[in-house]
């Protein structure tokens, strides 16, 4: 059992992780996951071009989080990164969650990310929030 699992820009169905999908073992395994996502992904915007050739348009989970958070287990939390993304990773806005504008220094995707292994809770100050917006 891992203490959380996060899922950074994931490149899977956003309804991948509601209950009685595939994903939801994910759930099972873990005390928290925690989905990171970005609307101007560029590189998953182009995972979905791609896709359409396999007649695929589904909507990514690093794109736009889980589809219904009411259809997601308990203990899965999404942050939404679209303030921070492309500050971070000009101009594709992919690997916003390895440092901040400064390459080698944190930023606050990577400070969420730390913050959560240190004290176990995806929102200390709020057990029951699950949603969250990290601002710039």
């Amino acid at each position: 059992m891992f203490r959380n699992t996060y899922l950074v820009a994931a490149d899977i169905e956003n309804e991948s992780i509601h209950n009685g999908q595939t994903g939801e073992l994910i759930s099972h395994a873990s005390r928290n996951v925690v989905v990171y996502y970005a609307s101007d992904d560029m590189a998953l915007r182009s995972s979905k071009v791609a896709n359409l050739k396999n007649k695929i348009a589904s909507r990514r989970l690093g794109h736009t989080g889980p589809e219904d958070m009411n259809r997601t287990p308990a203990n899965v939390y999404a942050v939404d990164c679209d303030d921070v993304n492309t500050a971070y990773d000009t101009p594709k806005g992919h690997s916003y969650f390895r440092s901040g504008k400064k390459k080698g220094e944190p930023g606050k995707v990577f400070d969420h990310i730390w913050g959560t292994l240190m004290t176990g809770r995806v929102f200390p100050d709020d057990e029951f929030r699950r949603t969250s917006i990290i601002r710039s």
